[in-house]
């Protein structure tokens, strides 16, 4: 297969360059949860049991989990807080959500890491193309992911970056790779995109004209139709065999 030489590379974010929990992200949502409630109930709120809560704050993100795959309209868990707490009987004109908010990610980020080629194939990524970028699925506001950027020590090998909570479209809409290829100054077809689900990155990005890569989690499903020729790696290292880097 021959390598590519596009004018953009252009990236996921989460379990493409930050290791995200896939496999045990049922347990890691619930203690986001529990700690945003903890917040809430330390600050003088009225509030079911633990139980309760956490049972009516799942239902809610499912009907917006719902309406974003529908829509491609992105949402957020602070909208989903702040819909729960009209639901409780709480007020939301007082920063409540996104205190609860804080007090979810709070809790995420300990489950956050860098895979351990991530800077390393960033820096020739870096000084072999003339475009970098990101694009990434979120639910969560941008600025938690300014806040990894500077973490991680990410933002020096990007020249934009695209979050769907401020974009206000997610993946796989052709719209947010448009974007991206806008802010490249380049056509979609000069793009290559790397990520690591296939409908959201490899189909959307082609979708959009753009070359795919898509890099398989293990733990991840993935459909068992899947074309031969698309492009795929297993860590971010294995881009040597796609890009000349």
């Amino acid at each position: 297969m021959n390598k590519l030489s596009p004018q953009a590379v252009i990236f996921d974010l989460g379990s493409t360059l930050v290791d995200f929990p896939v496999t045990n992200w049922e347990t890691v949502s619930r203690e986001c949860s529990l700690a945003g409630y903890r917040h809430l109930f330390e600050s003088g709120c009225k509030l079911p049991s633990e139980s309760e809560f956490l049972v009516g704050f799942e239902k809610i993100r499912a009907v917006f989990r719902q309406q974003a795959t529908d829509s491609h309209r992105e949402w957020t868990v602070v909208e989903a807080a702040q819909s729960f707490l009209v639901e409780l009987g709480l007020p939301t004109d007082n920063g409540l959500a996104d205190k609860f908010f804080d007090s979810f990610y709070v809790e995420l980020e300990k489950h956050l890491s860098l895979y351990d080629d991530t800077i390393e194939v960033l820096t020739r990524i870096r000084s072999r193309f003339p475009k970098v970028g990101l694009i990434s699925n979120t639910i969560f506001p941008e600025k938690v992911h300014h806040h990894e950027f500077k973490r991680f020590g990410l933002k020096p090998f990007f020249d934009f970056t695209i979050f769907s909570s401020t974009f206000g479209l997610r993946k796989p809409h052709p719209s947010i790779f448009n974007e991206a290829a806008r802010l490249a100054g380049f056509p979609a077809g000069d793009c290559v995109y790397i990520g690591d689900r296939y409908l959201e990155d490899a189909q959307g990005s082609s979708g959009a004209g753009m070359q795919s890569i898509l890099k398989v989690i293990p733990e991840r499903d993935y459909p068992p139709d899947i074309p031969q020729s698309l492009r795929k790696i297993t860590d971010l290292s294995d881009l040597s065999v796609h890009l000349d880097i």
